[in-house]
């Protein structure tokens, strides 16, 4: 009888155990769940959560942008699917800064040179900075 009890305890175990399984979200659920940070730990890229979203995201410069790039710069984290996604916006957004820094840049050197005087005339066969008289 206590034989029976123990493999009819043993049988109801393995049975929650197999429903509790059940319960787990799938990846493809967890990448478009309601949870856009979970969703980067998914191995299957997201269609919620997309390069769309996390452009609004990065342009708002919301909290979640903020927790979604350190989550994915955290090393071994920029592998996943949609980390990939998180990092090409982001590497956007840079790109496009850094164009703007250089066009900053070149037009403070356009300025500068305006005021500039003319460079001397070089005259033919004699290299500029040669001392007079064709002595080196």
């Amino acid at each position: 009888m206590r034989a029976s009890f123990l493999s009819g305890l043993t049988a109801i175990a393995l049975a929650s155990l197999l429903a509790a399984g059940c319960g787990q979200p799938t990846a493809e659920e967890l990448a478009n769940g309601d949870d856009p940070l979970t969703a980067l730990r998914s191995p299957v890229r997201s269609a919620r959560y997309d390069g769309a979203f996390w452009n609004r995201e990065a342009v708002q410069s919301t909290e979640l942008w903020a927790d979604a790039v350190a989550y994915c710069r955290t090393p071994g984290n920029s592998a996943a699917p949609n980390c990939q996604t998180v990092g090409l916006v982001l590497s956007t957004i840079e790109l496009e800064k850094a164009a703007k820094e250089a066009k900053r840049q070149l037009q403070f050197l356009l300025e500068q040179s305006k005021h500039l005087g003319p460079l001397p005339p070089v005259r033919p066969g004699r290299r500029p900075g040669a001392a007079p008289g064709g002595q080196d």
